[in-house]
């Protein structure tokens, strides 16, 4: 993987115009934290309209297929991480009455996946945090 600079990402070929948008807004407002959000992240992000929104904030690809899409972007350390939460889960689903938290991991990692990559192929950072 070779570590892009955080304007050759604009040059990259492997990479299509949503993610190219979504890096964009990452450059410009920074990254939402775990806990929330800066005043200026949140301002830019109601000036957007509602499908931009949803491109920067989720990553339906991640939803529906979890740790596997991780794995095609190269994020494996995410991955493995994904999937022992999922294991996890399923445990504590297996021992209680909440089939709810079936969800809850692939809803997560669809709203991490764009910044993890983000984080991943403009930043060169991959860790073993989620």
């Amino acid at each position: 993987m070779t570590t892009l600079n955080s304007n050759d990402y604009r040059n990259d070929p492997s990479l299509n115009e949503k993610w190219k948008f979504r890096f964009d807004f990452y450059e410009k407002n920074g990254l939402p934290a775990f806990w929330g959000v800066t005043p200026a992240w949140r301002s830019a992000f109601k000036e957007m309209t509602f499908w931009q929104r949803i491109k920067v904030s989720v990553n339906f690809f991640a939803y529906f297929f979890s740790f596997i899409y991780l794995l095609i972007l190269g994020l494996w350390k995410k991955a493995i991480l994904v999937l022992l939460l999922n294991l996890v889960v399923v445990f504590i689903m297996a021992l209680t009455d909440l089939s709810f938290l079936g969800y809850i991991v692939n809803i997560f990692t669809a709203m991490r996946a764009n910044i993890w990559f983000y984080e991943y192929k403009v930043k060169g950072v991959q860790t073993w945090s989620l």
